[in-house]
């Protein structure tokens, strides 16, 4: 009998399956809880919905000096990670989650989210630092490079914690506010080097790349090194069968992440089936993005048994 976690591989690898591995995530709002009260939210979840994987988010902020709220002078930034290697706060936390996790479901595939190092940053101190980095390319490099060299220390540990996937979430590439307009040129000159850095250390596992955002251009991605894409294949290219066939990567995708919370069960059956359809069942089936935690259970519930029913 196939394993939960057989199954996620072997659909991950391009390999025949009984059926599509499914799951789902949401944010809990757990940046202050402790490990022990993330894993636990984490575990209800997947317990409750019998999914395959376990989608662990990355809820804890990157740890900058007490009382920097945001940056207002460009020499602040110099001031976040400025040892690289040494030990992070959120990073021990987030690694004592996944233990937790996998001793109690070693039966779940496990995959670790990690913001690429542009939205870590973004994320801890607000969308102005944007504006910082891209007024002096010097200063972006090297606080980039220090953020994800730390990133990429962690995902390389990650193996040792019997986890086995990375999502990594990429901003940048689209054409809507979630890029904080930049261009293409400055994706490429410093997001996608760090992007690919991070990737690069947790080769072994099962590498997805989250390209965040309407309007995205997958193109941007093509030298990432990663297995499987997860995106909203409504609102970006590529449609689900290109993915494949024109880039190599094993579609994640199946329920809207905004459309859904409104959706009756027979909508998100007859979606996930076409889904399926398009991806020949070559598919990990899952929202495009973090879902609402609001939603319907009733949609929740229809993700997972439409895994279950012949395509027809």
């Amino acid at each position: 009998m196939t394993t939960k976690r057989e199954r996620f591989l072997a659909a991950a690898h391009g390999q025949q399956t009984d059926r599509p591995p499914v799951g789902a995530w949401i944010h809990y709002g757990s940046s202050f809880w402790t490990p022990e009260q993330v894993a636990e939210a984490h575990l209800r979840f997947y317990h409750q919905y019998d999914w395959d994987y376990i989608k662990v988010m990355d809820d804890f902020r990157l740890q900058v000096p007490d009382g920097l709220d945001e940056i207002t002078d460009p020499a602040q930034l110099d001031e976040v990670v400025p040892d690289p290697k040494a030990t992070l706060t959120n990073l021990v936390k987030q690694a004592e989650v996944l233990r937790i996790i996998r001793a109690e479901a070693p039966e779940a595939a496990i995959i670790d989210t990690i913001f690429s190092p542009v939205q870590t940053l973004v994320r801890a101190l607000g969308e102005t630092v944007i504006d910082y980095l891209a007024a002096d390319t010097e200063l972006a490099h090297r606080t980039i490079s220090r953020v994800a060299t730390a990133l990429a220390d962690y995902a390389a540990q990650l193996p040792d914690l019997d986890v086995d996937g990375l999502f990594l979430a990429i901003n940048g590439a689209s054409t809507d506010s979630t890029s904080f307009g930049l261009s293409p040129e400055q994706f490429t000159e410093w997001i996608s080097p760090y992007d690919i850095q991070v990737l690069q250390a947790a080769d072994g596992l099962v590498r997805i790349g989250h390209l965040h955002g309407e309007g995205a251009d997958p193109d941007l991605l093509t030298d990432y090194p990663f297995e499987v894409l997860n995106w909203s294949d409504k609102v970006s290219a590529p449609r689900i069968p290109e993915a494949r066939q024109r880039y190599g990567w094993i579609p994640m995708v199946g329920l809207d992440e905004i459309t859904s919370l409104y959706w009756t069960p027979s909508k998100a059956r007859e979606e996930i089936l076409q889904a399926r359809r398009a991806a020949g069942d070559q598919i990990i089936v899952a929202p495009n993005c973090t879902l609402h935690s609001d939603g319907s259970p009733l949609v929740l519930r229809e993700l997972r048994e439409s895994v279950d029913l012949p395509l027809g």
